[in-house]
């Protein structure tokens, strides 16, 4: 698509496991963040997680990871930042 911006952030230790995409189109006004999380390789573990999901269990402490951004992320975050700004109205 033509009016659709997406910026893709690596983490600084380089690990694509950890990458956020952000997009916005230039007609809608709104940015979305997509966040990689890290798969289970192994199937018996991920069929036992959905189960535990399809039960109603929840981790107490939730699922966490982290991102650090590079400094050369820097223009590419502004970028997005720039847009909020010019874009979208708090009312």
């Amino acid at each position: 698509m033509e009016d659709t911006v997406n910026k893709l952030f690596i983490c600084s230790c380089n690990n694509v496991e950890h990458q956020l995409v952000m997009t916005y189109f230039t007609d809608d006004k709104e940015v979305y963040c997509s966040v990689h999380l890290k798969p289970e390789p192994n199937i018996f573990k991920r069929t036992w997680k959905a189960v535990k999901y399809i039960f109603g269990h929840r981790s107490i402490y939730g699922d966490f990871d982290e991102f650090i951004f590079k400094p050369e992320d820097a223009d590419s975050l502004q970028q997005v930042v720039d847009y909020l700004k010019n874009n979208i109205k708090v009312e």
